[in-house]
């Protein structure tokens, strides 16, 4: 079987940029949602701690949780638009976090 190429049409590209864009706010969104879960204290409906939580719904460790967390805080000190492309890149910044204007020159 041969797989043949077709030009993209505009609307292609701009749904396949959407979906790269969204990519790239995922960590964003899932590190503040974790932390309105954390800070509000909504593991309780069913667990008694929030690492209990991270570990028995989503099967993670307290680590990747609080780096989630931690990777979104870093993400919203920076410009709009101009965000890590990932949590790993995210999380190399969170040792500024006290000093924002560092930050933003570091990854300017």
């Amino acid at each position: 079987m041969t797989l043949t190429t077709v030009d993209m049409t505009t609307s292609d590209l701009e749904a396949a940029e959407l979906t790269i864009e969204r990519g790239k706010q995922t960590f964003v969104e899932v590190g503040l949602a974790l932390m309105a879960i954390r800070d509000r204290r909504g593991y309780r409906f069913q667990y008694k701690t929030f690492e209990q939580y991270l570990e028995r719904r989503w099967g993670w460790e307290r680590t990747r949780g609080y780096r989630l967390i931690e990777a979104a805080e870093v993400a919203l000190m920076l410009p709009i638009g101009n965000i890590p492309a990932n949590e790993g890149q995210a999380r190399e910044l969170a040792p500024l976090k006290d000093n924002p204007e560092l930050l933003k020159e570091t990854w300017a």
